[in-house]
């Protein structure tokens, strides 16, 4: 499945009575990073960065939070001197609603100003929404990072799981997109693709853009429901049209193998850019394909080779076999069959081959080269 992980919530919406009709314009903003859709992202930032010129303080601590991530959108970056003043101006307000009324909206917000996860799990246990997704998010990102026993794993994705059902129970897209990831990989619950698929289509009727790019998967892989490339592009297409990465790859796709639309490489290579400078490690090497062969786009087998180097660097087997192929056969490089097979051992190292790790290990100079 060409999709991320988890809508990991370092910030998301929030709207309570205490902050009014302010909220609108905030949930668009921080959902839309959350659910992975860069042009609700960026749209919403504009009108929020709008708001905060004319004032309005709640939107300028917002802003000034979202203004800290490297991929704010252009209207989200603020200078240091003005991402202060903006937080100062609610700061304030936002503690004390916390402490009064143990608000766990106002503790979730004091949370990801300060980057407290004291803070967060103290949010979470009080319900609420973004909370529980972003905690949830951690716990299983945190205990796959680790060596942990497989009896610990099992209980804090158990633990995980009940934070995303919480979050889902409460019609949120970013829960029922997270519950249905737990079900799709068998997290913390038995594997279970239909339970994914209805997770998925709630979310999806919500628009959120990565559970979008996942029904198109179900329709093109014939999972659960009958196979359809044609619906599985349309799925693929909204996706992309929300400027997800992983909707622009497999939309990419569709147009490179003409599923369910008429061929178009040039189209093709034009959705593998978008989606490769949107961070797809799939869509990186896909792009240098395109690159390396001249589908689409003008033959350069120089840039190719830097565009798989990119994807090898992020660990992407197939993008070190295609640099071992270059190696081999000369292609944007000089021909090196060292390197070729240095390449080679380094793909099926990464894709889990103990003999090839050994060997790694064992040839350290070679392994850094």
């Amino acid at each position: 499945m060409k999709t991320r992980m988890f809508a990991l919530l370092a910030y998301a919406a929030f709207a309570m009575a205490a902050f009014g009709d302010q909220a609108n314009a905030i949930v668009r903003l921080l959902n839309s990073r959350a659910s992975g859709s860069p042009k609700g992202y960026a749209d919403a930032a504009a009108e929020i960065a709008a708001d905060a010129a004319a004032g309005k303080p709640l939107q300028g601590f917002v802003l000034a939070i979202v203004s800290r991530e490297p991929d704010a959108p252009p209207a989200a970056r603020l200078d240091d001197a003005t991402r202060e003043r903006y937080l100062k101006a609610s700061r304030e307000r936002i503690t004390k609603l916390a402490h009064r009324t143990n608000n766990s909206l106002a503790w979730y917000l004091l949370s990801i100003d300060s980057g407290d996860t004291n803070l967060l799990q103290r949010a979470a246990l009080g319900g609420n929404v973004q909370a529980l997704n972003a905690w949830g998010s951690m716990l299983v990102n945190n205990v796959v990072a680790t060596s942990s026993s497989t009896n610990e794993i099992a209980r804090v994705l158990g633990e995980a799981l009940e934070f995303f059902k919480q979050a889902a129970g409460q019609g949120d897209a970013n829960g029922l997109y997270n519950l249905g990831m737990c079900h799709a990989r068998g997290l913390g619950t038995p594997r279970d693709d239909e339970k994914a698929f209805g997770c998925f289509r709630s979310a999806a009727e919500k628009g959120h853009p990565d559970a979008i790019n996942n029904i198109g998967w179900f329709f093109r892989e014939g999972r659960i429901v009958g196979k359809d490339l044609e619906l599985s592009t349309k799925w693929f297409k909204k996706s992309a049209d929300y400027r997800n990465a992983y909707g622009e790859y497999n939309y990419g796709l569709a147009l490179h193998r003409g599923e369910g639309i008429k061929r178009d490489d040039a189209e093709a290579a034009k959705y593998f850019k978008r989606a490769a400078d949107g961070g797809c490690v799939e869509a990186i090497n896909s792009y240098g394909l395109a690159l390396l062969r001249g589908e689409g786009v003008e033959q350069d087998e120089l840039e190719a080779v830097k565009t798989f180097e990119r994807a090898a660097g992020i660990g992407f087997p197939p993008a070190m076999e295609n640099l071992a192929h270059c190696y081999e056969k000369g292609k944007g490089v000089k021909a090196d069959d060292r390197k070729a097979l240095l390449w080679r051992i380094r793909s099926k190292a990464a894709r889990g081959d103990r003999a090839a790790q050994a060997w790694l290990l064992q040839n350290d100079k070679e392994r850094r080269r």
